[in-house]
């Protein structure tokens, strides 16, 4: 944490002429990709995306794949007070039976919330479907960690400049999803 740090790649790795975000790696089979956003403040609708990265991670060796808009989830509300839809810290999670989830954040009802995404088959190639939030009252922007006292579930709330703070929460792997404690 102390560095020296240096330039891992020439430039980002996502297009040069998109507002990307939040990027996460993900690895499948061997292959490396990495998710983010492409921003609402570049194109209204948030979007999730992913991205195949070569095996030193230095560059993108594919064109991003759409995963799906903010609008698209169901629950999604503009940004109050604009005609944005948000996606934020899209998060992969490989369960301890090989379901693949992903968890972001958008807002709902005028709050932060985390959302849920799960894959219906072990990869980010298949189809997925949106299950109901995890948090609805103004946190997000969530990642899980595995510890020797279990899984947690880390995010911030509430989702106000300045006012931000660590929540740490302990989660459970059910069969299909993650669930509180």
């Amino acid at each position: 944490p102390l560095g020296p740090f240096v330039p891992h790649s020439k430039g980002a790795l996502t297009p040069h002429d998109w507002e990307c975000i939040d990027g996460t790696l993900h690895e499948e089979n061997g292959e490396k990709y990495l998710v983010f956003v492409h921003e609402h403040t570049q194109i209204t609708d948030g979007t999730i995306c992913f991205l195949k990265l070569n095996d030193d991670m230095t560059k993108a060796v594919s064109q991003p794949t759409l995963l799906f808009s903010a609008s698209s989830s169901g629950y999604s509300d503009k940004l109050p007070g604009l005609e944005n839809f948000v996606t934020d810290g899209p998060f992969m999670h490989r369960t301890e039976n090989g379901r693949l989830l992903m968890i972001w954040s958008t807002f709902i009802k005028g709050k932060y919330a985390q959302c849920v995404v799960r894959f219906l088959q072990p990869s980010i190639h298949s189809q997925f479907e949106h299950l109901a939030p995890l948090v609805d009252n103004d946190g997000g922007h969530g990642m899980i960690f595995r510890s020797g006292r279990g899984l947690f579930f880390a995010y911030h709330s509430p989702n106000t400049c300045a006012e931000e703070r660590p929540v740490f929460a302990q989660i459970t792997e059910t069969e299909d999803s993650i669930a509180f404690v």
